[in-house]
């Protein structure tokens, strides 16, 4: 959660509640896990075997230093990734055993455990040191960019630009609002109605959480759609990453990965959350 204009509170946004069961940490090394020679490492490699068959390897290698599988049950959080230190500069990237059974061939749990995995890259791809400044500052200085958890999104970077072009204004203040909230179920209720009251902007209620969780699903789903053509504004945010080649390779990848497309997916998501 973060608090703007006052303070912060800084939370990571992808922690997995504390009395989830850990079942295993491993180092990943230039995109290859490391073995810990034990019996659990044939379920680590299967795990990363997934991740790396999916997501481009460029970013992994530059990035990725650890894998954790964890479980909270089924149904909760199905995947994550986390800051190491404070460099933004390693990363690790949590998976639910319980939520994303690699061993399925169900289409509709693989179809899920992929959005996550294009979300949580999502995420690496726009809050990581080449993205984002480190600062202590408390208040959002605009002439440096747009304050995160992190650090300031860059005025060149992807998330910065998204949230010129979709948050300022009137938007961010109502959000801004909610966002002081302290009690979580009053928060995340009144959230849900912002979610309900901007329907035509956000391509899922979780979007509506953070611009930066905002940005990571409609990055999602313009890897995992065709390019929209709607004028409503989440289709707007979808054309958004068309506009950065690089963005466009990682699209291009990750579906050449794959091997399937869903089918009108904007209109018809998973609901992984």
């Amino acid at each position: 959660m973060r608090i703007l204009a006052l303070f912060f509170f800084l939370i990571p946004a992808n922690s997995f509640p504390q009395d989830s069961e850990e079942i295993g940490v491993w180092d990943v090394k230039n995109g290859e896990l490391i073995e810990n020679g034990n019996n659990l490492d044939k379920i680590g490699l299967s795990y990363w075997g997934i991740v790396s068959s999916v997501l481009p390897n460029s970013i992994l290698e530059t990035y990725v230093v650890s894998l954790r599988l964890i479980t909270d049950g089924r149904h909760g959080d199905m995947g994550g990734i986390n800051q190491l230190d404070e460099t933004l500069k390693v990363w690790q990237i949590d998976l639910d055993t319980a939520d994303m059974r690699v061993t399925s061939t169900d289409s509709i749990m693989v179809l899920d455990y992929t959005h996550t995995l294009i979300h949580e890259f999502g995420h690496l791809i726009t809050l990581n040191a080449s993205q984002i400044e480190l600062t202590n500052d408390q208040y959002e200085d605009l002439s440096k960019g747009y304050l995160t958890a992190e650090g300031y999104a860059t005025k060149e970077s992807y998330l910065y630009l998204f949230v010129q072009q979709f948050w300022r204004g009137p938007l961010f203040e109502e959000w801004i609002e909610i966002d002081f909230i302290k009690n979580d179920k009053r928060r995340y209720k009144a959230l849900y109605e912002f979610y309900l009251d901007h329907e035509e902007k956000f391509l899922t209620d979780y979007a509506a959480e953070t611009p930066e969780e905002d940005i990571a699903e409609s990055w999602t789903f313009f890897v995992l759609s065709d390019k929209p053509t709607g004028k409503l504004e989440k289709h707007a945010k979808v054309r958004f990453f068309y506009q950065f080649q690089e963005l466009v390779n990682f699209r291009e990848n990750i579906r050449e990965n794959l091997g399937f497309i869903p089918l009108n997916y904007i209109e018809n998501p998973v609901d992984p959350y």
